[in-house]
Formats: C-alpha cells, structure tokens, sequence
C-alpha cells in the first residue's frame, strides 16, 4: 500500500496532537526518514495547519496543489516543489485531483549527532535561521531542478528499498540540504510581525484543539494568547484564512468524520464527543459541510474511504 496524506478524511498518516504537531515518527528511529504519495480528489481535498520536527520535501506530477505556509500562499503546478523547515506551520489543499510525493525527514538522518561539523556548519544554520522557513522549487532555475531530481530519485528509492538504499537516500538528501544552504537567504533582519501572528496562531490552535469538546467563544480563544479579541480575529483571518470560530466548526466536522468511519458509535455520541451542543445542529451542519447527512457518510462515503485507506 502507498503511504498518503489523509486529509478533511478519517484516515490519518499523520496524526495531528493536541498543538498541531504530528505526533507520528516518520521513518523508524534508526533511519528517520519517510515516504507518503498524497493524493487528492474529490473526498480528500486538503491536508489540516500542522508543523513537525523534520525536513519536508514535496513536488507535484499532477494536478495543482495549494500550499499554506504560515501566513503565505503558494501554488505548486506540476513538476514545481516545496521544501519546508522544521516547526514552520504548514497546511496543503488540493485543486481537484493531483498527486505530491512527499519525503519526511528528520535532521539527525543527516547529521547524525549535534556534536558533528554537519550540524554545526551546515544543518543548524539552516534549521534556525529567521528568514527561512521555506524555499518553492521550480525546473526552470538550474539549482532548483537539480534539487528537484534527486528528491525524485531519493522518493523512488524509499519505495523500491533496493539492497543499500539508504545510503543512497541520505546522500541525495543531504545534496539537497547543501543546496538550501548555499542559496539561504542573507541578512534577515529581525523577527516581524508576521512571526508574532504565527507564533499566536499556534497557541490559539493548541487552546481549540484541547477545549473544541466545550462551548468556545472568541474571546477565551484571544485569551488563551494575551490578545484583544479584535487582533485574534485579524491574526487567524491572515494565517489560517478564515475566522476562530469557522475554524473550531471545521475542526469538529473533520474530527466527527474520522469518528463516524473508525466507530461504531451513535450518531448522538459522535455528536456529543465532537463538541456540538445538539444532534439537530449537528446534522445542518454537517450536510452542509459535507454534502451529506452523518448517516448517509458513514453508510456510504466513509466506507468507501476506510477501504481505499487499507
């Protein structure tokens, strides 16, 4: 089975935790490192605001996917990719049906220790610099196409697991990782007020994703990061792209599907858990969001995505 991104969908990869970071290890822990092929189409269009420890690089064979990267929006076209630092909050949609093949790394795959002359002089600059917390790749610059060609043949060779392959991988990645460093931005200057919304952002997250079962209001989630209510809705409106409380209704859609295609349990039960306050509301909104009544998903659509995901 190909590894995927599941998405708005009930199949997660990638679990998400409680502040938005995936709890999941990607690779096994002596060789940190690993593959998904995202696919997105007509039930699974988006994958959800997250960030994580490791190096993330992705490109698009076909379709055209939307990238989210903290308060900027990037559109990937075929045979364009994205490479992501670590803990840069990140979020991708899908524009119909398209394809990304997605390498996950950790830090140390390269580096090996934070002792090493790799992390000292290459890795950490490139992990803690301001000024970078991602770089779009396009064929038609020559550094950047070369990037881009050994991340194809470092994601081929996590498939195929060919004798030795992990030599292989780690030295292409670690091209690529050389590459970034040499074309890593100069003179960044300090910190702006985008990285005091996104900083915000993320702990505005954390707030929902632990109290999303409760009533929430704006102003406990302004609370939660020492701001006017005011400056949280400007703050999620520019990074997330649309209000706090669109967000917590999306974020118990999303968390009702996966319940409606992992369990068994009742309709009114999925309901309660998901944090609406009654089983009325929840159906309106559901089908609205949806398209479909939570009966209806999870008799037919959920079934459908619960084998495609096995």
């Amino acid at each position: 089975m190909e590894n995927s991104h599941f998405s708005d969908q009930i199949l997660f990869h990638h679990p998400i935790s409680e502040d938005q970071r995936e709890r999941v290890r990607h690779g096994a822990g002596e060789f940190p490192c690993a593959w998904y092929l995202d696919h997105y189409h007509s039930r699974v269009r988006s994958y959800p605001w997250h960030w994580h420890d490791e190096f993330e690089i992705a490109y698009v064979t076909e379709g055209n996917v939307t990238a989210y990267v903290n308060d900027q929006q990037i559109l990937l076209e075929p045979g364009d990719g994205l490479f992501i630092n670590p803990r840069t909050l990140h979020a991708y949609a899908g524009q119909g049906e398209a394809f990304m093949p997605d390498i996950v790394f950790h830090p140390l795959l390269i580096c090996g220790s934070q002792e090493s002359v790799f992390w000292e002089r290459y890795v950490r600059p490139l992990v803690l610099s301001p000024a970078f917390s991602h770089r779009m790749l396009r064929r038609d610059i020559p550094w950047q196409a070369d990037v881009l060609a050994k991340a194809e043949s470092a994601f081929q060779l996590l498939r195929t697991e060919d004798f030795g392959y992990e030599f292989s991988v780690r030295s292409m990645l670690s091209e690529i990782l050389l590459e970034l460093s040499r074309h890593m931005p100069e003179n960044p200057g300090p910190r702006g007020k985008s990285y005091l919304d996104i900083e915000r952002v993320r702990q505005m997250l954390l707030f929902i994703e632990l109290h999303y079962t409760e009533p929430i209001q704006v102003q406990q989630i302004a609370d939660s990061a020492y701001i006017s209510r005011r400056e949280c809705m400007r703050s999620f409106q520019r990074i997330i792209g649309t209000s706090p409380i669109q967000y917590v209704i999306e974020l118990r859609i999303r968390k009702a599907r996966r319940l409606l295609a992992q369990t068994d349990l009742p309709v009114l039960e999925v309901c309660t858990l998901c944090g609406f306050q009654n089983q009325s509301y929840f159906t309106k909104t559901f089908r609205e969001k949806i398209g479909t009544s939570p009966v209806k998903y999870r008799n037919t659509i959920a079934r459908g995505e619960r084998n495609e995901g096995e």
